[in-house]
């Protein structure tokens, strides 16, 4: 099995309930939308800092062009809402870390386009429409490269599990709680 395969597989679970919580969203709605962005940026914030701290632009070295945060914090000042309160995250070390959590963050991007075609105009959307420099088959290369040992493998998988928890605890504080 392949490493993307074999992450998709260790999270598939996590995140089809991560994915759950957020279904009961209607993100046309204002009000749900600022929760489901409020519910990223509590999740997404701590983890790029995390990323950046780890080092994660030597393995990505266009890591910085990656970062959403600030897109993130302009959707929010655009609807009214300040940052929300940081979820516990897992700390990440290793380079098998970084890249788990950056297959979640990474991957995270795929739906975003499919999310934003299908707000009302004038909604805003820097977020969801923040490009990646590094194309989804480049950054799986990447893993592939960097994750050949089954050891790694599982830091790795550990590391997605982790994060999409900690997106779900986030989602829950601010989904969950309608």
């Amino acid at each position: 099995m392949n490493v993307r395969a074999s992450l998709k597989a260790a999270t598939d679970a996590r995140h089809e309930a991560l994915d759950d919580l957020f279904s009961t969203l209607d993100l046309t709605r204002p009000e749900d939308y600022a929760r489901f962005l409020l519910a990223q940026a509590a999740a997404l914030l701590p983890y790029e800092s995390a990323l950046d701290h780890a080092g994660a632009a030597t393995i990505l070295p266009d890591w910085p062009a990656h970062r959403r945060g600030p897109a993130l914090l302009a959707d929010l000042d655009a609807l009214g809402h300040d940052l929300p309160p940081p979820v516990a995250i897992a700390p990440v070390i290793t380079i098998p870390d970084i890249l788990g959590t950056l297959y979640v963050l990474e991957g995270s991007r795929l739906g975003g386009e499919v999310i934003r075609r299908g707000l009302p105009p004038g909604t805003p959307t820097a977020f969801l429409a923040h490009a990646s420099p590094t194309r989804w088959p480049e950054f799986v290369a990447l893993l592939e490269q960097n994750l050949a040992s089954p050891v790694d493998r599982a830091v790795a998988e550990r590391a997605a599990i982790l994060a999409f928890e900690a997106f779900a605890r986030a989602a829950d504080a601010y989904v969950g709680n309608e």
